[in-house]
């Protein structure tokens, strides 16, 4: 069962109310809106992107339910690229009514839950915001699309500064700008006890941070929802406030589940990457499951992926010459991101387990996606493989280890 509880309020200082929201248990759909524009304009948008929301609740609460029935990377996908494209038609639909009406800039913010099958699904655009609560913790799930949040990120500007800035509102991403918008997707599996809030920046702006983890995660979310609302408007509440906390049904695979999340933290590729930026890199990230005597990959065959291990262990061989044994969190196949190579090893199940596989043409697709976060990732690519033949080269100028050994450096690169 989805417990939740949603509220909105005007404000202290606002005479009218441009939020809206949609709490929709029964399709595991939950939406705040924040609109932008003014009487009359923001307030249509906010509507109007809610409403588009409500006529597709029923299609993506389908997907999420064929996504439960089958829970695989294709079908988590298939979600995501539904949420993105409902916020699309949402943006088409605020944009035409602009025009319509000629309010240029009539526009609104977005964040977007949809729970089922022990996982939660979201879409974002502005700077509304989605918190996970995670064993009394929080973390953001978003990262706001504005210009301040641009220039802390690119060190141009303190945390603090931010906060005290008169641009600190300015979003640089909103539904009905254009006619079609870009919306940061991702999804995350949900653990038991764990709670998603959802909120306008009129919950984020006045409400400390860790105010908001202590009353999420300390009461039921009904009282969580009103108190979180009262924090705000205790604090002058300047904005108009939406807040709705959810708790979602947990996946019943938690052990797995909690592998894979931490395997997805240590990985090189997504070393120092904020949570938000992780969760959004998922979508490339499939699962393989591997049985003892099992082959993942063959000596010889052309190559595309990186592995990493999640669970059990798989043992690389070379001419049939054992040369590792590798288990969780490690890896092996990285050049196959970046070029077609034939594998020079075999890689055999030697235990029941999992792995994540990232494939090329997922990564390269991702990198039109998210071009800025792609980035990232290829040059921590880039400088891990370069850092390592470096040093098998000079190791080997050394003759200070044998061929067998250099052999298997480039085997678990390769």
């Amino acid at each position: 069962m989805i417990r939740h509880a949603a509220l909105t309020d005007p404000g202290k200082k606002r005479s009218h109310n441009e939020d809206a929201l949609l709490a929709q248990a029964e399709h595991g759909l939950f939406v705040v809106a924040d609109g932008v524009g003014g009487r009359a304009a923001g307030e249509v948008a906010s509507a109007l992107a809610i409403e588009t929301f409500n006529t597709c609740a029923d299609e993506l609460s389908k997907a999420v339910t064929a996504y439960a029935n089958q829970p695989e990377w294709y079908t988590r996908n298939q979600v995501l690229e539904l949420l993105d494209e409902v916020c699309q038609r949402a943006s088409r639909r605020v944009y035409d009514e602009s025009e319509a009406l000629g309010k240029k800039g009539m526009t609104t913010t977005l964040v977007i839950a949809v729970v089922g099958g022990g996982a939660a699904f979201l879409a974002h655009v502005g700077d509304s915001r989605a918190y996970l609560i995670r064993d009394g913790l929080i973390r953001q799930l978003t990262e706001d699309h504005s210009m301040v949040n641009e220039l802390v990120r690119t060190g141009q500007m303190s945390y603090e500064e931010a906060m005290r800035s008169r641009y600190r509102n300015v979003i640089t991403r909103a539904v009905g700008l254009y006619p079609t918008v870009q919306a940061d997707v991702m999804s995350i599996e949900v653990l038991p006890g764990d709670r998603i809030v959802l909120g306008s920046d009129g919950l984020s702006d006045p409400v400390p941070v860790d105010l908001i983890e202590e009353i999420a995660s300390q009461h039921d979310v009904e009282t969580a929802t009103q108190q979180l609302l009262q924090a705000s408007l205790d604090r002058g509440a300047p904005d108009n406030v939406t807040v709705v906390v959810v708790e979602p049904e947990a996946t019943p695979q938690t052990e797995a589940a909690r592998a894979r999340a931490q395997v997805m933290e240590n990985l090189f590729l997504f070393e120092g990457l904020p949570f938000h930026a992780r969760l959004r890199v998922s979508r490339i990230c499939e699962e393989l499951f591997f049985t003892p005597g099992m082959t993942l990959v063959t000596q010889g065959d052309p190559g595309d992926s990186m592995y990493v291990i999640v669970q059990g262990r798989v043992s690389v061989t070379h001419d049939s010459v054992q040369l590792a044994e590798l288990g969780a969190s490690e890896h092996f196949g990285e050049l196959g991101l970046l070029e077609e190579a034939d594998r020079s090893a075999t890689v055999i199940g030697a235990s029941y387990g999992s792995a994540i596989v990232i494939r090329r043409a997922q990564l390269a697709d991702f990198c039109q996606r998210d071009p800025d976060l792609g980035n990232q990732i290829l040059w921590k690519l880039l400088a891990t493989l370069g850092a390592r033949l470096k040093h098998a080269n000079a190791m080997a100028a050394r003759h200070l280890i044998p061929s067998k050994e250099l052999a298997q450096a480039k085997t678990i690169t390769d």
